[in-house]
């Protein structure tokens, strides 16, 4: 089943908005390039509002600690370490789109992904987009766990 391309389902910045148009321009798209698609778009938003953190022009993710002797200490949250591992997200994103585009199966993941759930009772596990869902679930678990 296929969506309007015109509209994606999440809402995007003027850059994640500008990949869309860029990447959904013939029209209507398979439910799994669809997918893939708004990932990076959310990818670029997200690295965009990271490197406006890294170079000043917007507010920081920060938290300020008070120990026992009244000295306030600042504390960045890791926006570099951040920004790092969502480019590899996006790399990754664009890899999995361009093979889907092209036919290919999917790739195997490497390196220290977490492995897709085993789908329902019987069932195959949805390929290339359980994979993705499930890797984003667990970077947004190990952000949180931070």
């Amino acid at each position: 089943m296929t969506r309007d391309a015109a509209t994606p389902t999440v809402r995007l910045k003027a850059r994640g908005q500008r990949l869309w148009d860029d990447l959904t321009a013939e029209g209507e798209l398979p439910a799994m390039e669809r997918v893939l698609i708004e990932e990076a778009c959310r990818l670029v938003d997200r690295l965009d509002r990271i490197d406006g953190i890294l170079a000043g022009r917007d507010r920081a993710w920060m938290t300020l600690e008070i120990d026992d002797l009244g000295e306030v200490t600042i504390v960045l949250d890791k926006v570099l370490s951040e920004g790092r591992q969502q480019q590899v997200a996006l790399k990754t994103v664009f890899a999995e789109l361009r093979q889907a585009r092209a036919g290919a199966p999917p790739a195997k993941p490497s390196g220290k992904t977490t492995p897709a759930p085993a789908g329902p009772a019987g069932g195959g596990g949805g390929g290339v987009v359980a994979d993705l869902t499930a890797r984003i679930a667990a970077a947004r678990s190990q952000a949180a766990g931070q």
